[in-house]
């Protein structure tokens, strides 16, 4: 195996022009300057550098060793002195940044994003700011003051969303999608499958909230069983009787946790163009205008994909 310092010899003697001038360069005897060079021609199976009473010359293959191992080298020190910067600066960044989800992406940034962000930079605390105004649009994290967001929306309305932001003077992002799947009580005997036909979803009346479905996605139904305030009674309700309900899984991952065993969550076997996935985004002002804290945030949070 080739090692860095065979290919930080091999070029400091070409520069030198001499054995000699490279071992005082390096603070190295010449014999350990010879017995890499010689490790490395072994290595290649080629000699690269001949000695004569001029100094050195270089072989053709050599010639093309040297150009590539000054490259490595260049390269190398470049990472050397970006990793010295990112220490420094994780040793002396510091600050608050607040970030508005969906509940959904909570559980995301506290068990994923918070360990990171404490690791990379400890003097930055990562406040979570989470609401279901977030599946709203951008109005709310307009009015939130936060410097980043994480909201969800309909597949259909992700491109007016992102035209609504870039309109706004803010940057939104695609940061991942998810099929919604059907919940069904535990006790019903579909649970039993790894996923629904569309006569199986017919077989099922639908329980929602806040708005009535449109009736292309009814369509898909028997029939709408119930309609109650909010995603909490949908889930109990479903947990209790022979109805399903149809979410985005991150959307009441907590409301799952609470009911445990008495929930199956269970995707569909086919397409239909009345159920469109979930498209999660980013949302924030041009980096340009974030400071410091948020930008490494930011770059965090890219870093670590969200699934739902």
């Amino acid at each position: 195996m080739i090692r860095y310092h065979q290919l930080l010899y091999f070029a400091e003697i070409v520069d030198r022009g001499s054995f000699s001038a490279a071992a005082k360069s390096l603070y190295v005897s010449q014999s350990a300057l010879s017995q890499s060079v010689a490790a490395l021609e072994e290595e290649l199976g080629a000699e690269l550098i001949r000695r004569s009473k001029n100094g050195v010359r270089l072989t053709y293959i050599g010639h093309h060793v040297y150009e590539d191992a000054k490259s490595l080298i260049g390269a190398f020190r470049d990472c050397e002195t970006g990793w010295h910067d990112l220490l420094a600066e994780r040793a002396t960044l510091s600050g608050q940044v607040q970030i508005q989800c969906t509940p959904g992406a909570e559980e995301y940034l506290s068990e994923t994003i918070v360990p990171e962000l404490s690791t990379a930079y400890p003097g930055v605390e990562l406040l979570i700011r989470p609401t279901a105004e977030m599946r709203q649009g951008i109005q709310s994290f307009e009015k939130s003051g936060c410097a980043l967001g994480m909201g969800a929306c309909l597949g259909e309305a992700w491109e007016a969303t992102r035209a609504q932001a870039e309109a706004a003077g803010l940057v939104c992002e695609f940061f991942g999608s998810e099929q919604p799947q059907v919940l069904l009580s535990a006790r019903n005997p579909l649970a039993r499958e790894a996923a629904l036909s569309r006569e199986q979803l017919g077989q099922l009346e639908l329980v929602s909230y806040s708005i009535m479905p449109a009736p292309r996605f009814l369509s898909l139904f028997r029939g709408m069983a119930a309609r109650v305030p909010n995603k909490q009674s949908v889930v109990r309700l479903v947990a209790n009787s022979d109805a399903a309900a149809v979410f985005a899984p991150s959307s009441i991952r907590r409301e799952r946790s609470e009911l445990r065993s008495r929930v199956r969550m269970l995707p569909l076997d086919f397409e239909d163009e009345a159920i469109s996935p979930v498209v999660h985004y980013l949302i924030h002002a041009p980096e340009s205008a974030l400071r410091r804290p948020e930008q490494r945030t930011l770059e965090l949070v890219r870093h670590y994909p969200y699934t739902g």
